[in-house]
């Protein structure tokens, strides 16, 4: 055996040695990304959940909190009448001895400048 024969035997050991390698690291990578895919598709379905659970009624609520822009808006004109006229009795709830949380009957206030 010369030591060209010895050459070739250690440059085709060491391609052997070299393709497991690259084999070993190619079925290492097919499995991380099919661990990937996994984890972006749970990624993907939880957000779906989120945006039904959180976001949908938050539209909801902001779309109810526009019609309630439109009454504030009213009250305000009909409040501005009020005060535009002098002598203009406005009605203000009175206060129930018993219970000054919430009482609907009304007494006549003048409001003064």
């Amino acid at each position: 055996m010369t030591s060209l024969d010895f050459l070739y035997i250690a440059l085709g050991a060491g391609f052997l040695i070299v393709s497991i390698f690259l084999a070993a690291l190619l079925l290492n990578l097919i499995v991380t990304l099919k661990d990937v895919n996994k984890i972006t598709e749970n990624v993907r379905s939880i957000s779906d959940k989120l945006k039904e659970s959180v976001f949908e009624p938050l539209k909801t609520l902001s779309e109810l909190t526009a019609g309630f822009g439109v009454i504030h808006e009213l009250i305000e004109k009909i409040r501005a009448r009020y005060e535009a006229a002098e002598d203009v009795e406005m009605p203000v709830p009175k206060k129930s001895a018993k219970d000054k949380k919430s009482d609907h009957g009304f007494s006549v206030k003048k409001l003064g400048r």
